[in-house]
């Protein structure tokens, strides 16, 4: 005869440790994106949960470690910019010379982009967070290049929300940098 599952002293102590710490995990991102908006009013605290909580790892991530997390977030989304660029998944193929040559520089920019998240990361592994902010600083001019060389020709800007994204993940990774100890 089979008999019924019944619950252990250590299989529920077990389950309650699952829960408690992932409980801890969603307090510890949504409390890091509180604090960050406390020390920057421009945080979408909204979105520093949002994206962290997609990001693998990161709920397991301290302050230090979220804030290493959110340059590797700026890292894809430059990427994935510089893809849907190259792929004409944003633009239909540029019509004019102009025009392909603002998007290039688009491209160029975003590549920029991407490597200054990476040069921020390597940074604060190292632990220097003014060089880290100083890296992350850097973004917002370099997407303000390609959506004005694009608006120049004619052309609307195609990245919105990869601009958008961008500069959140700027703001948030610098607010994080500050609270790191």
């Amino acid at each position: 005869m089979i008999k019924p599952l019944t619950s252990s002293p250590l299989a529920a102590a077990a389950a309650v440790l699952v829960v408690v710490s992932a409980w801890g995990a969603d307090a510890t991102i949504e409390t890091t994106c509180r604090d960050a908006g406390a020390g920057d009013r421009r945080v979408d605290v909204a979105f520093c949960v949002r994206q962290f909580l997609a990001y693998e790892g990161a709920a397991e991530a301290d302050t230090w470690g979220l804030a290493k997390t959110a340059v590797l977030i700026g890292i894809n989304l430059a990427d994935d910019a510089i893809f849907d660029l190259t792929h004409g998944k944003i633009l239909p193929e540029p019509k004019d010379k102009k025009a392909e040559a603002a998007m290039d520089a688009c491209v160029k920019a975003y590549d920029k982009v991407g490597l200054a998240f990476a040069e921020a990361s390597d940074e604060l592994r190292a632990r220097r967070y003014a060089a880290a902010k100083e890296e992350m600083a850097s973004v917002a001019p370099l997407l303000q290049r390609c959506d004005g060389g694009l608006v120049k020709v004619g052309l609307p800007s195609p990245l919105p929300r990869y601009s958008a994204d961008c500069l959140q993940t700027t703001i948030i990774g610098i607010a994080i940098t500050n609270l790191v100890k």
